[in-house]
């Protein structure tokens, strides 16, 4: 399995600056392809690496927030050549379609399938197998996903939510990827901070760990250096994401 950073920018202002590139994240298996999280620039950041989109098995969205799928029109359009070739899967959580939705209505036949994601469900598409965890603590409809089909599962994708208890025992993986948007938690934001990060590394111990969707708080504290840090602390190897960083898992 190999998994790409077709962008490490998370939350509004980093996205709005492109200080970072919010592509999302690309994930490979064999013949199967899954684009995930499409946020603003996507298209660009995949014709920048040469994907060709109409080799794409489907799309996965975490949730509808923009930084998450404001490309994910173009992304099906590129899929299914326009609609001309009904091909690939989109996943998506059911807000992301019926409570203002962020997939258009008239291209929504362009795949050959469209997922209603659901609380601690499995799936699969081709040759990716993976599972949702349970609601996750945020303002929209949004899950965690746990990647592979053994235990503990190959990838965790710990994506946007408050801290909760069993965070950690949810996306728990051989590899992790944490959102951290906040240098710090704050309980009016329903985001992860580095320490919630933190945290999570120590209850899981993943094998490597991977802090990413960096809000500008995190970016100023150069991300490298606190991954450098968190390692040191918990002695679990932590590394920060960087655009176009590929990971084989």
């Amino acid at each position: 399995m190999k998994l790409t950073f077709m962008g490490t920018a998370g939350a509004r202002f980093m996205v709005a600056k492109q200080l970072a590139a919010s592509g999302g994240l690309y994930l490979e298996e064999g013949d199967t392809r899954l684009a995930m999280d499409p946020g603003p620039g996507a298209v660009v950041q995949y014709a920048k690496r040469k994907v060709d989109l109409t080799r794409l098995s489907g799309i996965l969205l975490s949730h509808r927030h923009l930084d998450h799928c404001s490309d994910v029109n173009v992304m099906i359009e590129g899929m299914t050549e326009g609609g001309f070739r009904p091909r690939g899967t989109l996943f998506c959580p059911p807000d992301a379609l019926d409570e203002d939705p962020v997939v258009l209505r008239y291209l929504r036949h362009f795949p050959n399938e469209l997922v209603r994601l659901a609380p601690e469900c499995q799936y699969r598409l081709g040759g990716i197998a993976f599972r949702t965890t349970r609601r996750h603590v945020h303002g929209v409809e949004t899950y965690g996903f746990l990647f592979g089909d053994g235990a503990p599962a190959r990838l965790g994708w710990v994506t946007d939510s408050m801290y909760y208890d069993g965070i950690a025992e949810d996306h728990q993986a051989e590899v992790m990827l944490i959102h951290t948007v906040l240098s710090q938690s704050r309980p009016e934001l329903p985001h992860l901070g580095l320490d919630d990060a933190e945290r999570i590394v120590r209850e899981a111990r993943p094998r490597l760990a991977v802090i990413t969707h960096f809000g500008m708080q995190v970016w100023r504290a150069h991300p490298w250096e606190v991954a450098a840090s968190m390692t040191e602390r918990t002695g679990v190897q932590v590394k920060a994401a960087r655009d176009g960083m590929s990971l084989e898992i």
